[in-house]
């Protein structure tokens, strides 16, 4: 199992949403190509609905979903992708997106 450099996992907006971020290393290849794997999402926890998930796997490079809309992702590094994340998260709580 690949080693887990960062999660969280935890209940906001008035307990409304869970926000669950994990990101693991990998060796770079074609499929990690930065060495990262990561799936950080928002859940409505009244109906169960994926609000949005950001994420990479085999075969299929990075992309962000929001609600039923898959996009890809132009990955720049961690830091950029998590601020990215929580901007998306800030928005759906607030109504905007």
């Amino acid at each position: 199992m690949p080693p887990v450099i960062y999660e969280a996992r935890d209940v906001i907006g008035d307990g409304r949403y869970l926000r669950q971020i994990r990101i693991s290393t990998f060796p770079p290849g074609r499929d990690f190509p930065q060495g990262l794997r990561y799936s950080l999402c928002l859940v409505d926890l009244g109906t169960g609905e994926m609000l949005l998930l950001y994420d990479i796997h085999r075969g299929k490079p990075h992309h962000r979903h929001v609600r039923e809309i898959e996009t890809p992702y132009e990955f720049v590094d961690g830091s950029t992708l998590l601020d990215d994340f929580l901007r998306d998260v800030d928005l759906i709580v607030e109504g905007k997106l």
